[in-house]
């Protein structure tokens, strides 16, 4: 990195910390309290076991996570969104030293000065934008800001290494012919993994073996039929040997391939981090085609056998894998019809694109509606618009590939979020956090690329200053409202008063807000939000039961229970409810109705349910005096119960009670 390219960043990094630094005292908000705090997995940073089980593809942000937890406690919440802000002024650092990389081969007849433009402007709009907001001030969004590191880091890597086999033909000859025979023992490997380890992964999945004996299983499989390819296959093998090349050409080549590992391995962090990593292939393959094939796809395709073969053929192999075992590729429950998902993320995305142009008004809950088919006339006019920047993109390959490349990067990223698998809220705004980069390239591209070319129109002796002048101008603009947003994140009542005036309609936002006032007290206050909510959402089990808790709490008994049993005929599983229920029953003397609705409810939730084993506990224990069944509760209790949590002596003492 130059000395300009150094003080560039300095800068940038001042910036960050100018708009992020005066919000490290913003609470822990929405799913910090449950994802965070409540998260028996993060109480000890060396459980990574556990970690694993809970999460395998997030195992890395939960570490990090984990040793917050340990470093900080919940007291320094400030310590836990420095590291957020330090994590984006790496992401900028990040982008201004990828995009630097891709200059040269984007715009070799460029002058240093305007590929400046390009490389600064890009950073700048991504340091600034507000829509990194959730995932910068929102502690749980580091799973987006953290999964863009690796992806970025990844990419200038491999950028390394394609300049090296490069500058050095020899080389990269060498390296090819090296590259070929790997790529295809990896593939021998996977394709026996993927056989013997399938149907091992489908019987541990559908709890016919233990993990263990599957393990075993898929391992002993596949070391059998790689034997079996071995012993076949053995003279074409060495065939594919790389011919002899001095030392001088095998250091040169392993120096470039010490990046290629480098770049896979981070990949593989990205991959442990947030499942949006994935997509690091799609963009090595669009900066392939675009900047370094200048626009040739099937010399990009030729990669695909190449240098890009292992970052595709892994994560194939285990989404192959995760198909086979639980034969679904993003969720195991059904959210919404894939054609449903696609319309309505069609109208989501030019919304995205929107917020891009002029961020307001943001909200951590955005309740937009979703469009069945055959969909809206906006819905098939933002359908229609989506599929003319792609038409851009790729008109514009060869003649503006700075822009193509910034609009293909910020597609492939978008699409696993907004596309055709469903996820359980339609729009939320850390998903832009990764397609950004390729959003602040799109924008910078506009400027170094058309307003440039004005501005020489027009006779201008300083480029730069008119071209640059209007981007320095938005982005100031951005920087208020970076500001703006953030002062909202001060007061998490405020938080969901900005969500509900931007969705009026959001009956989860008038629950969450419900739950707010609940907490503080404010009973009359929760009754209203909730009732609010109720409007939209009539039969939401979880409006309903939580209304019912504060008429229970006013003591008005009747009124409770009348809203339990709507929940629980609107859902008959809902455990809150069942147990708030059988909670009135025990207290008006109900006690056989009482201990059948607990029972229900354990019924409908076997594992971790405190609050019905914990009751019946306490039913047999103070009122039944049946010492058996009341051990036999409170030990389940225990089993589900948080080790800190102050019930913990009680219940143990209990225990001791019952077994002495």
């Amino acid at each position: 990195m130059s000395r300009r390219d150094r003080l560039a960043v300095l800068v940038l990094a001042l910036i960050v910390a100018a708009l992020y630094l005066p919000f490290l005292g913003v609470p822990f908000e929405y799913d910090d309290k449950v994802e965070l705090l409540q998260n028996r997995v993060l109480r000890s940073p060396g459980d990574v076991a556990e970690m694993w089980a809970y999460n395998p593809f997030r195992v890395l942000l939960l570490y990090t996570f984990a040793w917050d937890l340990w470093a900080w406690g919940i007291s320094h919440v400030g310590a836990w969104r420095a590291e957020n802000v330090l994590i984006h002024v790496l992401n900028t650092a990040l982008v201004l030293a990828t995009v630097r990389a891709l200059a040269p081969r984007l715009r070799p007849e460029w002058t240093e000065v305007r590929r400046d433009l390009l490389t600064w402007g890009t950073a700048l709009v991504f340091a600034v934008h507000p829509l990194a907001i959730e995932s910068v001030t929102y502690i749980s969004g580091r799973s987006s800001s953290l999964a863009t590191t690796f992806v970025l880091l990844s990419t200038w890597l491999w950028l390394g290494y394609v300049t090296r086999i490069e500058a050095d033909a020899g080389a990269g000859e060498w390296l090819k012919a090296r590259l070929l025979r790997l790529n295809a023992g990896l593939a021998i490997t996977l394709g026996a993994g993927l056989l013997a380890g399938g149907p091992a992964a489908w019987l541990v999945a559908h709890e016919r073996i233990t993990a263990g004996r599957g393990l075993a299983m898929g391992v002993g499989g596949a070391t059998v039929l790689l034997a079996l390819t071995a012993a076949l296959f053995t003279e074409r093998w060495r065939a594919l040997a790389p011919a002899p090349v001095q030392a001088r050409t095998r250091d040169a080549g392993r120096a470039a391939s010490n990046r290629l590992v480098l770049a896979f391995a981070a990949f593989v962090l990205g991959a442990l981090t947030k499942e949006i990593a994935a997509m690091l292939p799609a963009v090595l393959f669009a900066i392939d085609w675009i900047a370094i094939r200048r626009g040739d796809l099937r010399g990009a395709a030729r990669s695909l056998r190449g240098r890009l073969f292992p970052f595709f053929a892994i994560p194939a192999f285990l989404v192959a894998l995760r198909v086979v075992a639980y034969g679904y590729v993003a969720s195991p429950t059904f959210i919404r019809p894939w054609t449903t998902n696609l319309l309505t993320q069609a109208e989501v995305v030019v919304q995205y694109l929107r917020l891009w142009i002029a961020p307001f008004p943001q909200s951590i809950y955005h309740a937009w509606p979703t469009a069945s088919p055959p969909g809206t006339a906006l819905t098939w006019l933002c359908l229609l618009g989506l599929v003319g920047l792609l038409a851009c993109a790729w008109r514009t390959r060869t003649s503006h590939p700075e822009l193509a490349l910034g609009l293909l990067m910020a597609a492939v990223t978008l699409a696993p979020t907004s596309s055709v698998f469903a996820l359980k809220e339609t729009m939320v705004e850390h998903r832009t956090y990764l397609p950004s980069v390729g959003l602040a390239l799109a924008t910078a591209a506009l400027v170094a690329g058309p307003l440039w070319d004005l501005a020489v129109r027009m006779g201008r002796q300083r480029p730069w200053l008119h071209a640059g002048l209007p981007l320095l101008i938005w982005c100031g603009a951005l920087a208020v409202e970076n500001v703006s947003y953030n002062t909202v994140w001060t007061s998490e009542e405020g938080l969901w008063r900005t969500a509900l005036a931007v969705n009026p309609e959001a009956a989860d936002a008038w629950r969450y807000l419900g739950d707010l006032y609940a907490a503080q007290t404010r009973w009359d206050d929760a009754q209203a939000a909730l009732e609010a909510g109720l409007r939209h959402a009539p039969s939401d089990p979880a409006l309903l039961n939580k209304l019912g808790r504060v008429h229970a709490v006013g003591h008005r008994l009747d009124e409770a229970a009348a809203l339990f049993e709507k929940a629980i005929a609107a859902d008959s599983c809902h455990t809150p409810a069942i147990n708030n229920l059988a909670r009135v029953l025990r207290v008006r003397g109900d006690l056989p109705g009482a201990v059948d609705l607990y029972l229900e409810s354990i019924r409908c939730e076997p594992e971790e349910n405190y609050i019905a084993h914990r009751s019946l506990g306490d039913i047999y224990y103070s009122d039944l005096k049946n010492k058996e069944k009341a051990g036999h509760h409170y030990t389940r209790a225990l089993q589900a119960l948080d080790p800190a949590s102050p019930d913990a002596p009680l219940l143990k003492a209990r225990l001791l009670e019952l077994t002495w």
